[in-house]
């Protein structure tokens, strides 16, 4: 038998060893590989036609970060799984120096078996993306709601960029800790596990320090996010590094002195508790570090999921939108054509017409502000600005749901821009004394906690309709030539996506680049006097300017939708590795455990009582780190919420139930496997 032939025999016969190392590999280069097909897909590198502009871009930044995370995630992975492997094995690395294998001979091995099953990996994973590799390109076009689809492709570059980084990357983790192994201490390796362990001790100033620095971190965070202006990076920081100590005080100190409390305790010597307590003790300082560092990253994927999967919601792209579902702006001179027959009037009431007849239940209202001037006499400051009367607001906020307003005589309201300057206005607002250009007397100018502004971009000032009326009667025509309109269609379920939401959305796109054309062709007129023709002909007929929180929705979606699909495939990267990481090291155990058992088995201990042992510690291993995770990530993703003052609760409620689920079905399998194999072991000793 060649060398080469007892590389893969070794491979094929440590399948239980090896097995979910493959498969994990084999889904770190699949999600590898299908970030490379997106990234150089013709289409998402050029942009897309009726998507939003910033798709290309987006897709380029957020697919090669994502690579460059995937691969420092697989580099861990394959490291720590590699060293366990090596671990699991040392008594037959031991019998081969005992045999006499030279050290150089035991590397190549080792260096061997770890390409074997990494090119196996890279063969499957790309061979999974390509079969599935249009169902893919649907699910993104979904995912990213883009109106035109992903074509198919073959994704050369992808393929040898996939193979080219996951060959470099199996090299390098197997050239580095093929480099560890000591062959002369192998020996003594094997016969390690007849050593007996020192016995773990704990601290209580440490256990002390455990809590306190975990109530550092949670208060950092609610200092951070209940300060007036959160913008000190030193405290976030804070928080994270003091709950990062916490968790690993948590696992190396806490669970040690739980253990060793309940040592103390009189029912330690009653039924399964002494195997239990005994057992705990050494498990859980040996696996501190492993706990330690799946609950950090765990609290982070479960945080980066849930705000990820929240950015696609309505809730949270529409959060500081406009007050109505759609607003159309026009401006004509009234001069030259009524207000009743300007086209864009006519449009809008055909909208509402429309949306009327398919059952959305529809309201419409029409507003036209008031052009004026302002000072600020503190500041001397003047401003240009709009101002509508109360009674057109009211009318408005009723027909919308918002809250009304009322105005003292002589003041002028001012409302939030958005929600940010809304909660700044409900702590600091403030009263200014004001001017205005043309008018005697004092006014004030007061700030209310309400967002509300026609335009994603214009803010509007709220005024008694006695002084609308003087500003509007000292208004010369020279002054506003023009007049504005701002018509407001609102509508349940404005975000369903049917046939005439996007028709509106299209006729109204296309009215916009008429605006644009017309625009075009009046720059390249020389006659002055058709120029000014032409400019009024814009103006009086064609000027649109339009907002659709359906619009923006599709917009906002796009923009992160990228965001989404990447936060979603590197969780699953993430617990796919974490539970792989948790498998290896219970299998990595197993001939050890499986001595232990069989003890149990001799001194007379039923298969049910030591099956309900082994159920008790494999709870602790899955989920205590889970829980811990669990506890970290709510707090964290509680300040998420009370930052962007939106409710997402449920996102993060669906993603841990999820992530629960996911876990429980790990255990359940890797319990049944488990407990097979001990107890061929310990009621076999030949299983050894």
């Amino acid at each position: 038998m060649n060398f080469f032939k007892l590389i893969t025999n070794n491979v094929i016969r440590s399948s239980r060893i090896y097995g979910g190392y493959f498969l994990s590999s084999s889904f770190s280069v699949f999600v590898f590989f299908l970030f490379s097909i997106l990234n150089f897909h013709p289409q998402l590198k050029s942009g897309l036609g009726g998507s939003n502009g910033n798709i290309a871009t987006l897709a380029a930044m957020g697919m090669t970060v994502s690579q460059v995370l995937i691969v420092a995630l697989s580099f861990i992975f394959l490291w720590y799984s590699f060293g366990i492997f090596s671990k699991a094995r040392k008594r037959e690395l031991s019998i081969y120096v005992m045999l006499g294998i030279q050290p150089k001979d035991l590397r190549k091995l080792l260096f061997g078996e770890n390409m074997v099953i990494g090119i196996g990996a890279i063969i499957s994973g790309i061979t999974i993306g390509l079969v599935f590799m249009k169902a893919i390109l649907i699910i993104v076009q979904n995912i990213l709601s883009l109106t035109t689809g992903l074509d198919f492709y073959f994704p050369t570059v992808g393929i040898v960029l996939t193979i080219g980084v996951y060959i470099i990357l199996f090299l390098l983790v197997s050239f580095f800790l093929t480099l560890k192994i000591e062959t002369a201490n192998l020996t003594q390796l094997g016969k390690s596990e007849e050593m007996p362990d020192k016995t773990p001790r704990a601290n209580p100033v440490l256990v002390l320090l455990a809590f306190i620095s975990l109530g550092i971190g949670y208060g950092s965070l609610v200092y951070f996010v209940k300060s007036i202006y959160n913008n000190n990076i030193l405290v976030l920081l804070s928080c994270v590094m003091f709950t990062v100590i916490a968790t690993f005080l948590f696992f190396h100190q806490v669970s040690v002195y739980y253990y060793l409390w309940r040592k103390k305790r009189a029912d330690y010597w009653q039924g399964k508790q002494l195997l239990l307590t005994a057992t705990g003790i050494y498990r859980g300082k040996e696996n501190a570090n492993l706990f330690a560092l799946i609950t950090c990253t765990a609290a982070v994927a479960l945080v980066g999921v849930s705000v990820t999967a929240s950015l696609g919601s309505t809730e949270a792209n529409t959060r500081n939108n406009l007050p109505a579902a759609l607003v159309i702006n026009h401006s004509f001179d009234p001069t030259q054509i009524s207000e009743a027959e300007h086209p864009i009037l006519q449009l809008g009431q055909e909208i509402f017409e429309q949306l009327a007849k398919a059952g959305y239940e529809p309201t419409y209202e029409k507003i036209q502000p008031i052009p004026f001037e302002y000072t600020l006499k503190e500041e001397n400051v003047s401003n240009y600005t709009g101002v509508i009367s109360i009674s057109d607001y009211n009318r408005l906020a009723k027909q919308l749901g918002m809250e009304t307003l009322v105005t003292k005589e002589n003041e002028l309201l001012l409302p939030a821009f958005d929600l940010e300057e809304a909660t700044y206005f409900k702590e600091f607002g403030q009263s200014y004394p004001i001017s205005i250009v043309d008018l005697e007397g004092d006014f004030t100018l007061t700030e209310v906690p309400i967002p509300f502004r026609l335009s994603v971009y214009n803010q509007i000032l709220i005024a008694p309709d006695s002084l609308v009326g003087l500003i509007k009667g000292k208004m010369q025509t020279e002054d506003m030539p023009y007049s504005e309109i701002y018509q407001f269609i609102h509508y349940q379920n404005w975000d369903d996506g049917s046939a005439l939401n996007k028709q509106i959305l299209t006729r109204l796109t296309q009215k916009v680049v008429d605006f644009e054309t017309a625009m075009e062709e009046y720059h390249s007129i020389d006659n002055e006097e058709a120029s000014a023709e032409k400019w009024n002909d814009i103006i009086n007929t064609k000027y649109l300017e339009f907002d659709s929180l359906y619009h923006n929705l599709i917009q906002k979606r796009q923009s992160n939708g990228f965001i989404l699909m990447i936060g979603l495939l590197i969780g699953g990267v993430f617990f796919l590795f974490a539970s792989s990481i948790l498998y290896f090291r219970l299998f990595g155990d197993l001939d050890k455990e499986g001595r232990l058992h069989r003890s149990l088995y001799q001194i007379g201990l039923t298969p049910k009582m030591r099956h309900q042992i082994v159920t008790r510690q494999l709870l602790t291993m899955y989920f205590l780190p889970m829980i811990v995770a669990t506890c970290h990530s709510a707090v964290a993703f509680w300040g998420i919420v009370q930052l962007a003052e939106v409710n997402l609760w449920h996102y993060f409620f669906i993603i841990i139930a999820v992530y629960f689920l996911l876990q429980f079905l790990l255990f359940w399998i890797s319990r049944w496997r488990y407990l097979t194999h001990l107890d061929l072991r310990a009621e076999n000793p030949q299983a050894f």
